[in-house]
Formats: structure tokens, C-alpha cells, sequence
């Protein structure tokens, strides 16, 4: 599925000229090498630009013919390579292997264009009879500045053949001849699993570049490199049939999302990019920022988009009508040693991953601190509540990001780590963040389908969730008399018992009640008359429940209490906020 749905894009992307077509790619070229009639090199000079901050400068992407895989033995490009390949020039103290890729450069060229005659193929077949005996002295003799010769020598930096001081692709002989031997190429054939035509067998997969965390160089999706992979003595690509044409469209497809920083989103170490069937883009802009915010627009406008497709109705957004019933199709990969690790696929019509996230907004909302100006969370912001806020590395724990976000696009259960990163950090914090305490509230409400109102009442004819929520609100109930007797404590019950108090309640509750009282005798009357009813209302509610406390409660009833110590604190401050207002 998630091949045939990137060879679709593939096809709607060249429909529209906006992807390269079967056997060209971009390539990163450096330098040119500039060639007259008779093959020599009339001067070489700098295809780089500079990059869009004017400090330095970079190699050209250019559309050259598909680069070819170098993991094993000496094969060579298609009308550019490195020093090694076209002069023969040994960096590495391996003559004989530079004189292998020479020869196989001079090969490979000779008889692609065997059948061309034009005046710029005949150039470049001429240039592999002129053997260079000193690279160094023919590069400051074409024109090259000591920089360049350290780029080329030393850094191995790719030079494009330019017959005629032209690109190749300027001439259709030469274009023409390359597209052939693409699509004649030796191999095996077989039905491709992807297509379902017949074509030459892909033994090698492309590379797909531009994955964070991946090899610079890029990494395969899909590779069999062991014995340990293969099947019935079938090696390589064999192992599973998919066609040359497939492979290309496929890989084609997929680094031009990737490519694309404005569509491109790093969770973690998850790279996430999304597309829709018809490669509308406005598809993806709506999702980005329905994840992540977007300052350009206002947030009714946003709501107001994603609540209309969600109920199937069509949307403009950017100008471009969006229909919910449009296929969607998200994917998450990561790098693992020299692959790429699919993380989560996701395809699902447009309208129902807008609904999706609707049910996570939903399931989210929480009463918040009056000068809290977030709607909601971001998905960043989420997953960062597991992170101490005192380390330098922000970075959650690995997969986490994208194992989230799957949750969200789909609508399964959280991952079980979110809401053991969050109890961890509380454990270690002692206190409770309205993010939090939003993470606790759709754990439970979606895993452990507990029901809640945003403003933390549970929703539950289970009497013991009753009175293990009763108990939250109770420690904070007994927090607001020691702060009240005590103004200005540095240490409280909540730095000290809190912890235990949400794990062995037993243990806990009878010292701090004991407390209490102790402290409600400093407390002028009508404040102890106040805060005492309180106390009593919520024990009596408790004891309605049960006559004593639980000796022990578990994880999912501990996040019950700290909902329940939540809400209450929240009730505390607004009550507070509201008598200083008036």
C-alpha cells in the first residue's frame, strides 16, 4: 500500500511537470567541466550557489541521470563523477582501483552514446582519450583556484561534463540515448509487485535522502544486503520483485516530500510527510497546522476549517477547495543503522483525520490558569512534558513524537511511555502542569475510556474512581490549611507526601489529617469555619465510598488522584483570583 501510493503521487506529479521524470534525478554538482569539439577541457568553473543567508556556498542540485548505488565494487554516473572517475586520480593510495573507475567511467560513457554522432557526443567520448598525467597542474591550467583543486582532490567533489560549455540535457541525442539504456537496462525480469507489470526486477533500491538522523548520504527503505534475508536462494531485490520503474518512481516521489522543508515535519527521531492523491499541498498546510499552530491565521479560522471537514463538509483554505472524502496519506520514518524503519503509515479519507484530531483537542481540554493564552498543546509541547525542563537535551525519549502523533492521526490508545514519562516527571517535580494534567485526562479518558469533563468532574458510577478522585481533591483540601496557617512555607505536603499519597493512601492520610487539625487551630475563625467544612464535606463524601483508605492504588488510579488534586487546586486559585478582583 504505502508503495503503490507513492508511485501514484509520483504519476500526478509528473502529469503536472513538477517531479523528475523516469530516470533523472537531482544531483549535486559542484563544478563543470567545459569541453570542446575535440574532447579537451577548455576550463573548468564553479556551479555552486550560495545559499539563501549569502555566507557560503554550495553545490547546484541539477537533473542528471538516476545516480547509481556505490556500495559494492567500482561503477560509475552517467555524465558526471568525482576526480577518480574521470582522471583516474588516486586519493586514497589505491592506484589500480583508480584506474578500474576510469576505465568503467570511459566504459559506461563509450557505449551509452556508441550511436551518437552529434558534435557534444563526440566530444565526450573524445575526452576519455586524453589520459591525464598530472590532475593537479591540468586543473591550474583549466582555471582552478587552489580551493577548487582541495574541493575536487580532496574532497572528492562532483564535476558534470559539459560538451561544447553546454549541459548535457541541452542536447536530445544525449538525452535520448540515456533514456534507452535506462529503460533497456540488463537484468532480470518479473511481474512487479507494486505494479503488477511486467519490467526489469530492481536490484537495488534508491537512496532516500534527507532523513533526519540518517547516513548524509542517504539511506534505503528497502534493502536485503545478508543471507539472513534471503528467500529460496533469491538475492537482493529478488527477494521482493519490484520493478526498476516502480523503485524510481517510488524513491522519486518520496525525496521530493522530503525535500521539502515547508512539508516536512521532524518529530524525535521521526521525519513525517503527508500527501493527498490529487498533490494539492493545501492539504498539508491545513494539517501542519492544525498539529502545530500557525500564527498567519487566527484560531477561530483554523477551528473553524478543521470542525467543517471534519463534519464532511469542503473547506477553502488557501484559495483551494478541500474535500473531505479526498484519500490522506501520512508517513512517519526513522533511521535505523543504514535503513529506514517505517514508524507508522496512516491512510484514511482527509475528514477523518481532521476528526481524529478534533477527538484529541477534545479529549485534552483541561481547566487551565487564568494567564494561560494556549488554546492547546502542540504536539512538541505534548510530548516535552516527559522531558526534566533543567536538561539541556529537550529531546524526548526516541519514537515516542511519532508513536504519539500515530495515536492522534488514527485514534488508537496513547502510547503507554507518555503517560509513564508524565508520572515520572511529577514524581520527580512534585507538582502538577495543566499540560500534565491534559496528558493524564486523555490517557485515561481514550485508554482507559474513563469519562471526564474538561473541568475534571468525573463522569463514573465505579466507586472506587469516585473516591480515589475524592482523595486528590482531599491533599488538596489539607495543602490549602498548612499554606493557610503557614504562609510562605518553603517545604509543604505536597513536596514531601505527595508521591506517597497517590501510591499507599493508608499510609499517608491518617498523618495528614492528624496534621490539619493541628494547623486549623492557628487559623483566625471564620477562616478555620470555612476550611473545615471544606475538610469535613470532602471526608464525608469519602466515607459515602468506603470506610478507610486504600492500602495501595494503582497506575492508572494514581493519575485519578492527581486529577482529582488538580481540579481542586485549580477551583483554589480561581477562588483566590476572584476575591482579590473584586
Amino acid at each position: 500500500m504505502l508503495l503503490q501510493s507513492l508511485v501514484k503521487l509520483y504519476e500526478t506529479l509528473a502529469q503536472k511537470g513538477e517531479i523528475e521524470r523516469s530516470g533523472w534525478n537531482p544531483v549535486k554538482i559542484s563544478y563543470g567541466i567545459c569541453l570542446d569539439n575535440d574532447g579537451n577541457i577548455d576550463r573548468i568553473i564553479s556551479l555552486k550557489q550560495k545559499t539563501a543567508d549569502g555566507k557560503k556556498e554550495i553545490p547546484k542540485p541539477i537533473s542528471l541521470p538516476m545516480p547509481v548505488k556505490k556500495a559494492f565494487g567500482v561503477v560509475s554516473n552517467f555524465l558526471y563523477e568525482n576526480s577518480t572517475y574521470l582522471f583516474g586520480y588516486d586519493s586514497s593510495g589505491k592506484p589500480d582501483r583508480a584506474a578500474k573507475a576510469l576505465q568503467s567511467c570511459k566504459e559506461k560513457h563509450c557505449k551509452i552514446l556508441e550511436n551518437c554522432d552529434s558534435n557534444a557526443a563526440v566530444s565526450i567520448k573524445k575526452f576519455f582519450d586524453h589520459a591525464v598525467e598530472n590532475v593537479q597542474d591540468t586543473l591550474l591550467s583549466c582555471g582552478c583556484t587552489q580551493s577548487m583543486i582541495d574541493d575536487i582532490l580532496g574532497k572528492g567533489a562532483n564535476m558534470l561534463l559539459m560538451p561544447l560549455g553546454k549541459y548535457p540535457f541541452d542536447f536530445d541525442e544525449i538525452c535520448r540515448a540515456w533514456d534507452e539504456s535506462y529503460a533497456n537496462s540488463d537484468g532480470k525480469k518479473g511481474i512487479c509487485l507494486v505494479t503488477g507489470k511486467y519490467d526489469n526486477i530492481a536490484v537495488l533500491h534508491p537512496l532516500i535522502k534527507n532523513v533526519k538522523g540518517a547516513q548524509s548520504a542517504g539511506a534505503s527503505l528497502i534493502s536485503f544486503n545478508g543471507s539472513a534475508f534471503e528467500s529460496y536462494g533469491k538475492t537482493q531485490g529478488y527477494n521482493a520483485t519490484v520493478g526498476e520503474y516502480a523503485t524510481f518512481a517510488y524513491a522519486s516521489a518520496l525525496n521530493k516530500l522530503i525535500s521539502d522543508t515547508n512539508h516536512r515535519i521532524n518529530i524525535g527521531d521521526t521525519t513525517v510527510v503527508c500527501w493527498t492523491e490529487d498533490a494539492e499541498p493545501a492539504y498539508q498546510n491545513l494539517l501542519y497546522s492544525a498539529l502545530n499552530g500557525d500564527d498567519t491565521v487566527s484560531q477561530e479560522d483554523l477551528k473553524s476549517a478543521i470542525t467543517n471537514i471534519a463534519q464532511g463538509k469542503t473547506v477553502n483554505w488557501e484559495k483551494v477547495p478541500l474535500h473531505p472524502d479526498n484519500n490522506f496519506y501520512i508517513l512517519g520514518i526513522s533511521p535505523n543503522s543504514a535503513r529506514l524503519s517505517v514508524r507508522f503509515f496512516v491512510r484514511n479519507t482527509f475528514g477523518k483525520v481532521m476528526q481524529n484530531i478534533l477527538l484529541h483537542e477534545e479529549q485534552m481540554k483541561i481547566v487551565k490558569p487564568s494567564f494561560e493564552t494556549l488554546e492547546h498543546l502542540t504536539l512538541w509541547q505534548t510530548v516535552s512534558q516527559t522531558v526534566n525542563p533543567k536538561s539541556k537535551d529537550k529531546s524526548c525519549k526516541p519514537h515516542l513524537a511519532g508513536d504519539v502523533l500515530n495515536a492522534i492521526l488514527n485514534g488508537t490508545n496513547y502510547p503507554a511511555t507518555l503517560y509513564y514519562g508524565v508520572q515520572s516527571r511529577i514524581s520527580a517535580e512534585r507538582k502538577i502542569t495543566w499540560g500534565k494534567a491534559a496528558i493524564i485526562k486523555a490517557y485515561l479518558m481514550r485508554n482507559y475510556k474513563i469519562n471526564y469533563k474538561e473541568d475534571l468532574t468525573l463522569e463514573s458510577n465505579d466507586n472506587r474512581k469516585q473516591m480515589v478522585n475524592l482523595l486528590g481533591v482531599l491533599f488538596s483540601n489539607l495543602e490549602e490549611i498548612q499554606n493557610a496557617a503557614n504562609p510562605g512555607i518553603k517545604a509543604t505536603i505536597r513536596d514531601r507526601y505527595f508521591t506517597s499519597a497517590s501510591s499507599t493512601p493508608a499510609l499517608v492520610f491518617p498523618l495528614l489529617i492528624e496534621l490539619a487539625q493541628k494547623h486549623l487551630k492557628k487559623l483566625p475563625i471564620q477562616k478555620k469555619i470555612y476550611l473545615s467544612n471544606q475538610l469535613t464535606e470532602t471526608m464525608s463524601e469519602i466515607r459515602k465510598l468506603t470506610t478507610e483508605f486504600p492500602v495501595k492504588l494503582g497506575l492508572e488510579e494514581k493519575g485519578i488522584f492527581q486529577l482529582g488534586y488538580y481540579g481542586q487546586t485549580q477551583k483554589r486559585y480561581t477562588r483566590k483570583e476572584e476575591v482579590n478582583n473584586g
